[in-house]
């Protein structure tokens, strides 16, 4: 079996790695555990251009505004960064989804001519250190993103139309990109970044609703070139796996455990493990971060006792090990 610590990265932005400060390759060479890599594609040339600007410093903080410059508009958001806080947004990039749907749209051009260079050398270099997936949100994270996840939730009722319109176009544009990425680089497999489509955001109507008909169409897009394709959800997902079972998915990945999930590993096993990959489970916060040693040993045996029999488990935390887990229990 594998042990993965795993790396949330659900973000409407294009990432960059930068291989000697990889997480993969720090949990490989120092941890000894076997890393998941999630890998983006980079702009197209033809892609509206990305601006850093109003920088406000301290020794301590950054403030700063990114500006996305399209055809028809500008988008901006206003951020915050601090030494002991992971990046926040002070505002986001979409004000009004009805007058500034023009906007969105630019942002979903150009799928079959992102640039992949980046990609390519990073699954070269990570090697059997790692296995790297092409990541790719689902509209509602997509569109919690732009918009906030608050914000996005409200929207699903107040802009119904119109984000379905914008939904719908962001189906397409992903298959088009996932297309263009399998085409032109070996990679190991597809998530479909879920993270806002969990129970703790959304009820699973919403999920059927927003989610189903994507992962549908990405699954199938993916098995045309043989890619195993695994679903990442975090928080309350119980009630959530019989929907993503639909779309064609191989797997589900981070299955937390409670107070802060729903899955009972042992139950979800029985019911879907002769047919799907399960990865996850072992509790982020009452265990990883609140925990000691014992604690996390003794989760890692209820996991393993649970799910290991007949393999298709990956033991793993449940979504994440939070920024001040203990480094004696990533050891552990």
């Amino acid at each position: 079996f594998s042990v993965f610590f795993f790396s949330d990265t659900a973000t409407t932005d294009i990432y960059t790695l930068s291989l000697h400060d990889a997480l993969p390759v720090s949990e490989y060479d120092r941890f000894g555990a076997d890393s998941y890599l999630h890998l983006g594609a980079g702009p197209a040339p033809e892609d509206p251009v990305r601006k850093k600007t109003n920088i406000r410093e301290t020794a301590d903080e950054v403030y700063y505004t990114e500006v996305i410059h399209t055809a028809a508009g500008d988008l901006e958001r206003d951020l915050f960064l601090a030494v002991n806080a992971t990046t926040s947004e002070l505002t986001h990039f979409v004000k009004d989804p009805e007058t500034e749907a023009p906007k969105i749209l630019e942002l979903l051009k150009n799928p079959e001519t992102k640039d992949l260079e980046d990609m390519k050398h990073a699954y070269q270099e990570i090697g059997d250190r790692a296995h790297a997936g092409y990541w790719i949100c689902t509209p509602i994270d997509w569109w919690a993103g732009l918009r906030g996840t608050q914000t996005m939730i409200m929207d699903l009722f107040d802009y119904e139309e119109q984000v379905g319109k914008l939904f719908q176009a962001y189906t397409e544009y992903a298959v088009a990109l996932v297309g263009h990425v399998f085409h032109n680089i070996k990679l190991d497999s597809l998530c479909l970044g879920g993270s806002c489509t969990s129970m703790s955001v959304i009820s699973p109507e919403l999920h059927r609703k927003h989610s189903l008909d994507f992962g549908k169409a990405l699954c199938e897009r993916a098995k045309e070139f043989g890619i195993a394709v695994h679903y990442h959800m975090c928080g309350k997902s119980r009630a959530a796996l019989p929907i993503t079972a639909e779309m064609g998915v191989d797997g589900f990945d981070a299955l937390e455990s409670p107070p802060t999930g729903t899955v009972d590993l042992a139950e979800v096993k029985s019911t879907f493990g002769a047919k799907y990959s399960l990865r996850g489970n072992v509790n982020s916060i009452t265990v990883m971060q609140n925990g000691t040693p014992e604690d996390v040993e003794k989760d890692i045996i209820r996991c393993m006792d649970a799910a290991k029999a007949g393999g298709g488990f990956i033991l793993g935390v449940g979504d994440q090990a939070p920024y001040a887990t203990p480094e004696e229990n990533l050891y552990a």
